[in-house]
């Protein structure tokens, strides 16, 4: 979820009540991005910047598992990236394991356009909320994950929804129209779990393990907009859950953004260490099987 400002999520359960339930079964926590515009104003800003606290580092650091200094991509313009080293978990996934069925859906189109998200990844949708406003991209992207869920069958799924980011930019998020934005957002997070939840009535599908994993890729000034490295840019949260993960409303030691793409394939049993080209870590692993979701 695009520009997701931890302390306006965690503001109130009715501000995003899916995600506040995923929290309270599972497992949360917050870290700060080790990056931001190197203008020396912030306090506790970083003593160095690797790039602008802005869409393209950030998503490039979650699929990559690797921060700016590595991928390359400092703004949103994308130059220097190098997702030939450094590929995205889904496209490592696939290389590990071809026959894993990998998919993602997204509302910015950068995503795909600028290669984050890899050719190899078995289905790549992206529509455009530059052009037809993120609400309606995002509406078209958890359509197309839904049916993926209810329809087939993805071992590896990504998902991206904007809207929040948009609003920020427009209005601030402080505003209503960023609280709005985020109620749909959990809407459709809350369409993706119940399809996870439904494949368990299918006997073919009751034995499958859903590990679920939301972050944000920077948070917003109070005016909006980022970029900078204040806190409030970079403050970035991660929401872990999944059967047999730690006790119900466990906080996370700060979780970053490049622990992402080592979990996931952590939890499809695909090596993930430095070793690998990542610098993240698998964030805690279950203790013991449930037939739950996640």
């Amino acid at each position: 979820m695009d520009g997701l400002r931890y302390d306006r999520l965690a503001l109130s359960p009715s501000a995003a009540p899916v995600l506040h339930a995923l929290m309270a079964a599972g497992a949360h926590g917050t870290s700060l991005l080790p990056y931001g515009e190197a203008d020396g104003q912030a306090e506790d800003g970083p003593s160095t910047s690797m790039a602008f606290t802005d869409s393209g580092p950030g998503w490039s650091s979650v699929l990559t598992g690797v921060w700016p200094d590595r991928h390359g991509v400092t703004g949103n313009d994308f130059a220097g990236a190098d997702y030939t080293r450094h590929p995205d978990f889904l496209s490592r996934a696939v290389a590990a394991r071809p026959a894993l069925r990998t998919a993602a859906a997204v509302s910015w189109p950068e995503l795909v356009r600028r290669g984050v998200l890899g050719p190899a990844i078995g289905a790549r949708v992206s529509y455009d909320g530059e052009s037809d406003g993120y609400a309606s991209a995002d509406r078209r992207v958890a359509d197309t994950a839904a049916r993926w869920l209810t329809e087939d069958d993805p071992d590896v799924l990504f998902v991206y929804f904007g809207a929040t980011d948009e609003a920020g930019h427009a209005t601030g998020p402080l505003s209503p129209a960023y609280d709005h934005a985020l109620l749909a957002q959990d809407a459709h997070l809350g369409r993706l779990l119940e399809a996870i939840d439904a494949r368990r009535s299918d006997p073919a599908r009751a034995e499958e393990r859903w590990t679920v994993l939301v972050t944000t890729d920077h948070g917003h000034l109070d005016t909006g907009g980022h970029g900078g490295d204040t806190r409030a840019e970079r403050e970035v949260f991660v929401v872990l859950a999944e059967p047999g993960g730690p006790p119900a409303g466990t906080r996370l030691d700060s979780p970053r953004l490049i622990d992402i793409a080592p979990t996931v394939l952590d939890r499809l049993g695909i090596p993930a260490g430095p070793d690998r080209g990542l610098r993240g870590r698998a964030l805690p692993r279950p203790t013991a099987p449930t037939s739950e979701w996640s």
